[in-house]
C-alpha cells in the first residue's frame, strides 16, 4: 500500500520515465533523509527498484499502479469490481447451485457463486478451483456472457460489478460447506425474482438460457 502522498508521488513520477535518479525524484522542499525514508518504503513494498546505474524505476507491480497512484480513494470505491458469476446446474435433476451471502455487500441475499479473476490463471480454471474449494464439487466451466450490474439501496450505490457469467452443466460430487462467507444449497425450482434473491438473478437466469456471447447492463434499486 502507498501510505503517504510522497510515496504515491514517487510511483506516479516513475510512471513517465524509464528511470530517474534520487535528485530527480526528490522534491526541493524535502530533506534527503525524509525522502530516503519514503523511497525505501516503496522499494520494500515492491513498487520500485534501484537499478545498477543508480536510477530508480517501477517494478512490474509498480507499473500496474503507475499513473493511478495519485487517484483518490473514490477511484477504488467507484470503479466496477471485476467478478466471475458461476451458473451451476446439476445434470440429473436440473437443480441450481445457489449461494446465500453471509457478508456485505448485500448480506443475506441469494445468488450464484462468485469468484475473483486471477491475473495468472484462465477464468475457467479459476471458476473450477473456487467451486471445488468452497463446495467440493467439480465440473467444466464455459464463458457464456458478460456485462455490468449496479445495485442501489435507498438511492445509494451499494454494488457495482463488471461480471463474466460462466456456466457448468456437468457438475459432479457431493456438496460440502467450505466457506465462512456463503451458504450453498441446491434448488430445483428457484423463484428468480423472490425478495431474498439478488435483484440481478432474473437477468442472469435469462442470460444462461440465451446463446453464448450475450451482454447485459442493468441498474437495480432495492
Amino acid at each position: 500500500m502507498l501510505d503517504h502522498h510522497i510515496q504515491r508521488q514517487i510511483v506516479y513520477d516513475l510512471a513517465f520515465s524509464e528511470g530517474l535518479r534520487f535528485s530527480e525524484l526528490k522534491p526541493d522542499t524535502l530533506e534527503n533523509k525524509a525522502f530516503d525514508y519514503h523511497l525505501k518504503k516503496v522499494i520494500a513494498a515492491g513498487y520500485v527498484r534501484k537499478n545498477e546505474n543508480g536510477t530508480y524505476s517501477l517494478t512490474s507491480e509498480g507499473k500496474r499502479v503507475g499513473k493511478g497512484a495519485l487517484k483518490k480513494q473514490s477511484r477504488l470505491i467507484d470503479r466496477a469490481y471485476s467478478t466471475l458469476l458461476l451458473a451451476i446446474r446439476r445434470p440429473d435433476d436440473g437443480a441450481w447451485l445457489l449461494m446465500r451471502r453471509k457478508a456485505q455487500p448485500l448480506l443475506g441475499l441469494t445468488g450464484f457463486m462468485n469468484a475473483s479473476p486471477v491475473a495468472t490463471e484462465e477464468t475457467v480454471q479459476t471458476a473450477a478451483n473456487i467451486c471445488r474449494e468452497q463446495t467440493g464439487l467439480s465440473g467444466t466451466f464455459v464463458p457464456h456472457g458478460h456485462g455490468y450490474f449496479r445495485i442501489y439501496r435507498d438511492g445509494a450505490l451499494e454494488s457495482f460489478i463488471h461480471f463474466t457469467l460462466l456456466t457448468c452443466n456437468d457438475i459432479r460430487g457431493v456438496l460440502h460447506q467450505n466457506s465462512e462467507l456463503a451458504e450453498y444449497y441446491w434448488d430445483t425450482d428457484p423463484e428468480w425474482s423472490a425478495p431474498d434473491m439478488l435483484p440481478n438473478m432474473q437477468t442472469l437466469f435469462e442470460m444462461s438460457q440465451a446463446p453464448m456471447g450475450c451482454f447485459a447492463e442493468k441498474t437495480f434499486d432495492i
